[in-house]
């Protein structure tokens, strides 16, 4: 007579592959630097919002309403193909809030949020605009 048994779940470890992966691949969450925009193989253009511990969550300018998407890490860069791209994350903003399809809520509030951090810039720019706005000043 048979008799059902249960198994309990097991914890799975990381993959093999990602155990030998150089620092700054396996730990991607933590870099501040890929909160920007991206493009795809097809020329689709997304901005990263939040970047989780194994997702990664985006706002893609698609056709209808734009809303907040997530993927697993590996698919966002593997599968997808996104990769970054140098585009001042505050005009790509702009772009996004002005889509014919409309922007739901809470991708406003994410792409609002994530120029809010981007905008921040170093002391070394901030002085140079100071003396660039002296020299206006002069004249």
């Amino acid at each position: 007579m048979a008799t059902k048994t249960t198994r309990s779940a097991r914890r799975r470890s990381s993959p093999a592959d990602q155990m030998h992966l150089p620092l700054d691949e396996t730990d991607i969450r933590h870099n501040n630097k890929l909160l920007g925009v991206y493009r795809d193989h097809n020329a689709h253009h997304a901005i990263v919002v939040k970047i989780g511990k194994t997702r990664i969550s985006f706002v893609e300018m698609r056709k209808g309403q734009l809303a907040v998407c997530t993927l697993a890490d590996t698919k966002f860069f593997s599968v997808r193909g996104f990769e970054r791209i140098e585009y001042p994350i505050e005009r790509a903003v702009d772009n996004f809030l002005k889509h014919a399809g409309g922007v739901s809520d809470a991708a406003r509030r994410a792409l609002l949020a994530a120029a809010r951090v981007k905008k921040s810039a170093p002391p070394e720019q901030l002085e140079l605009g100071a003396a660039a706005d002296l020299g206006e000043d002069l004249i």
